[in-house]
């Protein structure tokens, strides 16, 4: 039953594809023309309660090439009764609560994208408050939906509000592919999602969705990176490969019971509210941080609390401006030496309830204290981390070994005695 709806489904948007070209409102059915009658009109709209108007005019010829026209207005708005419209027309609060009382209406028909919207971090900031957060009619617009418009590079709708990330993903490696024709090249929801979008920096980084097309990745890397599977565990794919980014250490909060990021602890006067700083004199200290996971993991604590640490790039912009993989990054210097760049800035990452990740400043001191040994002691890179500390102990680890030995053979090489002659040895001749 299901794969014959679905092929009928493929016919028919098959159909309305082939048809989209010529279509105009002419086209459309005689109720429909009825309604865009009045709807056709220009700047036909209607005062909502909280002052705003919500525009009512539909384009008859976009309706006509859209994939809803074969549903026709009724369609989606069998609850208006065209005997008594418009009269009595209900109170509207705001444009924002209609397009969310209408999304419901959209997940009559797409309930598996209705699904997977639930699932998103956009419908978490809904859940949430947020004003701005996109829903079904930010991405879509129902009376102009043409099929395959949103994989196309001046159509896709995330740059309404990611026009900044947008831009940086443009110029990249990625986006030059796309807009030479290279349909593989991915877009926006190729490595987010089209409605389950997910925030690729939280649990274990951008690692699983840069994998999913780089299969090949690791055993390359593997060539000629000694240590490659600890690299693409702790370093995040634009560190290296968006080389004009700025580079700086994550350490993430990690819940080690229930395998994920850690939300915001309660009562800690430093996760009160988000600083934003990545100063190398600001935040958390490595006393604090040390006091901070003690506190989290006291005895009968629900869960283990750890901190995993990652090497990343400081803004998703930066992130989405990756180049060419002749341009990436592959001189180990560039972390592994004393004051690397990437060891200046420290910040301490938590989950917030949508999953975006939350973070504060922490003091680049943490990187090279003995407190910090239990605290990101998973976290060390050599040349680029160190803890003086510990230097002085191997230095006198050494002198002890090797010291303790050499002392002992002198001592015994000074306070030797002479051999007392054997009384089997030749004698002289008799006098």
């Amino acid at each position: 039953m299901g794969r014959g709806l679905s092929s009928v489904g493929a016919v028919v948007g098959f159909l309305l594809m082939a048809l989209a070209g010529s279509a105009s409102a002419a086209d459309v059915s005689p109720a429909d023309l009825k309604c865009l009658a009045c709807h056709g009109s220009a700047g036909m709209e209607k005062p909502l309660t909280d002052g705003e108007k919500l525009p009512l005019q539909i384009s008859g010829d976009n309706f006509a090439k859209s994939v809803h026209s074969i549903l026709g207005c009724a369609g989606c708005h069998s609850d208006i009764d065209l005997a008594k419209h418009p009269g009595g027309a209900p109170t509207i609060a705001s444009r924002r609560a209609f397009s969310i009382t209408r999304a419901r209406v959209c997940a009559g028909c797409h309930s598996t994208e209705s699904s997977g919207w639930k699932l998103s971090v956009h419908a978490a900031l809904v859940s949430e408050g947020s004003p701005i957060a996109p829903i079904c009619t930010s991405c879509h617009n129902p009376h102009a939906v043409i099929k395959g418009a949103a994989e196309a590079m001046d159509t896709v709708p995330c740059k309404a509000c990611h026009s900044d990330v947008f831009a940086a993903y443009a110029g990249s490696i990625h986006g030059m592919l796309r807009n030479a024709g290279v349909t593989q090249a991915p877009l926006c929801f190729g490595c987010h999602g089209a409605h389950e979008v997910k925030v690729p920096t939280a649990n274990e980084g951008m690692k699983g969705v840069c994998l999913g097309c780089h299969k090949e990745a690791l055993n390359s890397h593997q060539k000629w990176l000694p240590n490659a599977q600890l690299h693409f565990d702790v370093v995040s794919c634009p560190v290296c490969h968006a080389p004009k980014a700025h580079r700086m250490v994550d350490l993430v909060l990690y819940n080690s019971t229930a395998k994920k990021d850690a939300a915001r602890p309660v009562g800690v006067p430093e996760f009160e509210s988000p600083t934003g700083s990545t100063d190398a004199h600001a935040g958390l200290d490595p006393k604090t941080l040390f006091k901070l996971l003690q506190t989290l993991n006291r005895p009968g604590a629900a869960s283990l609390t750890s901190i995993t640490g990652r090497l990343d790039v400081r803004t998703g912009v930066e992130a989405h401006g990756l180049t060419p993989a002749s341009a990436a990054i592959s001189d180990c210097r560039t972390c592994h030496q004393h004051g690397a760049e990437a060891f200046q800035s420290v910040r301490i990452s938590v989950a917030s309830p949508s999953g975006i990740p939350i973070r504060y400043g922490v003091n680049k001191a943490v990187l090279s204290s003995v407190l910090s040994v239990d605290s990101i002691g998973g976290f060390y890179a050599i040349g680029g981390t160190r803890i003086t500390s510990f230097d002085l102990l191997l230095l006198l680890a050494l002198l002890v070994g090797f010291g303790i030995p050499v002392l002992h053979v002198s001592i015994r090489w000074l306070t030797r005695r002479p051999n007392p002659p054997h009384d089997d040895q030749p004698k002289g001749p008799a006098e």
